[in-house]
């Protein structure tokens, strides 16, 4: 039997914190709506930088053994939420959310292209690790590491121009592989992870500024800026970690971090329908149309109601059919 590897603490943390950022996210308003469009890389490219900083192809020799790994680990998980929240959505679930007027094969064909929206939408991360960690994995077997940053940042810049295939996600993996490459680089780079907080703070700070006021709106303007977006992802990701770092090693560690941390795939695909269950509730307790549309300022407290009320959901699945995520059952 493969020796289990144990967890590390702080990247649990980190997921936890990021996976809040997506949910708050999709709490209704949309950030893009209130923030302009920078919000959506804000939150997505820390997600891709702890997935490089976390890649590690371990014992796996032959590209054919890793992607087995990860079909088990990643497209199963994304394949089975697709098909229980597709029956709930056949079962009444299509008229809760309007979409009478979809068609009951419209969302097979777009998760047959790998592109799903009207059904486990977030999932599309999921599906874009799936693609992006093999090709990683093929390009460290041929090119030392060190150029595959420079290599994708280019291809990345150049994809801004020249159309893109969307299948399978393969026009997010050519831009947000840059961001997983720094973030397997900047786990080997000593020199990099030296640079004080304070900086990192300021960056953060001159990133946000210079995204609010140029308000970004369409993807070819980011990828032809994708080096600074580099800096400023580097430099965000970076603060997570040492925030998460800190608590590590000075306050209590609880076993729900681990166990929410460790399985934040969960709460990816489950997130909007508990967001639409309570969006519906409270319209209906409290009379109205769009109370949370019209009241941002709930987004942040929503948002930690819903990664509570899905809690219970995550440990029943790692606890009782751990299989859903490629894992085995604990003894």
């Amino acid at each position: 039997m493969p020796e289990k590897k144990e967890r590390i603490f702080w990247i649990d943390l980190y997921r936890i914190l990021v996976i809040l950022l997506v949910t708050i996210n999709h709490v209704p308003p949309r950030m893009a709506d209130v923030f302009h469009d920078w919000n959506h890389y804000l939150v997505i490219t820390p997600s891709f930088f702890l997935s490089g900083y976390c890649f590690n192809s371990g014992a796996t020799k032959t590209f054919w053994n890793y992607f087995k790994k990860k079909c088990k680990t990643l497209l199963r998980p994304t394949l089975v939420f697709f098909f229980f929240f597709y029956l709930l959505w056949l079962l009444g679930g299509k008229m809760l959310a309007h979409d009478e007027q979809v068609e009951w094969y419209k969302p097979l064909m777009e998760m047959a292209i790998g592109r799903p929206f009207t059904i486990t939408a977030p999932m599309w991360y999921v599906i874009a690790l799936v693609v992006m960690q093999p090709i990683y994995f093929l390009l460290t077997k041929f090119i030392p590491e060190k150029y595959i940053l420079p290599i994708s940042l280019v291809v990345g810049c150049v994809s801004s121009i020249l159309p893109v295939p969307k299948f399978w996600q393969i026009d997010q993996v050519l831009l947000f592989m840059p961001v997983y490459a720094l973030g397997a680089r900047f786990r080997k780079d000593e020199t990099v992870q030296q640079i004080p907080f304070v900086v990192l703070l300021l960056g953060c700070a001159i990133g946000i500024a210079t995204f609010w006021y140029c308000e970004y709106d369409s993807t070819p303007y980011l990828l032809a800026l994708s080096p600074f977006i580099m800096v400023f992802t580097f430099t965000f990701a970076k603060v997570l970690m040492c925030i998460t770092q800190w608590y590590d090693h000075t306050l209590p560690h609880y076993k729900w971090m681990s166990l929410v941390g460790g399985n934040t795939i969960i709460l990816l695909a489950a997130q909007n329908y508990v967001i639409g269950v309570l969006k519906l509730a409270l319209d209906h307790v409290l009379h109205t149309q769009g109370f949370l549309e019209n009241n941002a300022i709930l987004k942040v407290p929503v948002g930690i109601l819903v990664i509570i009320l899905l809690y219970p959901l995550v440990h029943f699945i790692v606890n009782h059919i751990p299989w859903i995520l490629g894992k085995e059952k604990k003894q």
